[in-house]
């Protein structure tokens, strides 16, 4: 067995052994009314609930509204309820560099029993206004308010940009090659003549172009923030919105076509407490 026969029989052994439920979704134009999955638009929000406000007193923008029955019971996730998140508005949509669980500058909601007395209009009236004369334009990932349409629940393998992986790759390597040990998966590639170097050994036959999902693996344009000594324990993938344009229009546009996600300890998502999630995007 050559070395790249070997790295793809690896890669597919950690697929079968590291699984997770998933439910993808598209996007389709239109904004559906304030009850429904959604990305941008108007968000639900209870009548003794104020619009969400940054660290400067700046409103929030939803980036998406899940209702959960939508998720057809994916596993750990409510089945009732609708699940929200709000980012900021400056040039770095409310990411913390220095705290990622920060929501100082986004937020993540739960709505275990809407009202749903509640109309548009009065939601509407509690948003208050962008002064852009005084800060300037206001910056948002998603273009137009859109549907979401979300796919039944099914399972996928552990992907190479999770930060687990490397180390699971090398192990299995140097277990089955100690004539040859790796230090990094990546020498695989580094080994192979120049000119005949192979790096689709390590694309994942599951990704999808864009990546919009609840649950499952997460993508990313750089590296997974997330690390053995840093947040290792956000283990869910609560949420992700992949950059995506169609008919030459961005729908979707992190930066320079990136993507953001958020991320939740287990025993808070069991628990329902969305006050501690971890907020990521990147792009290349």
């Amino acid at each position: 067995m050559t070395d790249n026969e070997l790295a793809r029989a690896i890669c597919a052994e950690l697929r079968a052994e590291h699984r997770k439920p998933i439910c993808r979704f598209t996007l389709e134009e239109g904004e559906p009314d304030i009850f429904s999955s959604k990305v941008d638009g108007v968000p639900y929000l209870p009548r003794d609930m104020s619009w969400p406000l940054d660290s400067q007193g700046h409103p929030l923008a939803l980036l998406a509204q899940i209702d959960c029955a939508d998720l057809m019971g994916l596993a750990d996730l409510p089945t009732a309820g609708l699940l929200q998140f709000f980012v900021g508005q400056d040039d770095v949509y409310g990411m913390d560099f220095h705290d990622e669980t920060s929501q100082a500058d986004f937020r993540v909601l739960y709505h275990e029993t809407p009202d749903p007395s509640v109309t548009r209009e009065e939601v509407t009236a509690k948003r208050p206004a962008w002064d852009e004369e005084r800060y300037g334009e206001a910056y948002t990932p998603v273009g137009t308010p859109m549907r979401m349409v979300f796919s039944p629940p099914e399972e996928a393998g552990i992907v190479p940009g999770d930060y687990r992986f490397p180390a699971l790759f090398v192990q299995r390597w140097n277990e089955r090659r100690p004539d040859a040990p790796l230090r990094s998966y990546w020498e695989v590639c580094s080994r192979q003549p120049e000119g005949q170097k192979d790096y689709e050994i390590f694309d994942d036959p599951d990704q999808r172009a864009p990546s919009h999902q609840v649950g499952g693996w997460p993508f990313f344009t750089q590296n997974d923030p997330r690390t053995p000594e840093e947040h290792p324990d956000f283990e869910i993938l609560l949420f992700q919105l992949d950059s995506e344009m169609r008919d030459r229009k961005d729908l979707v546009l992190w930066g320079d076509c990136g993507v953001g996600g958020f991320f939740i300890r287990p025993e808070d998502l069991r628990a329902r407490d969305f006050s501690r999630v971890m907020y990521n995007w990147d792009c290349g």
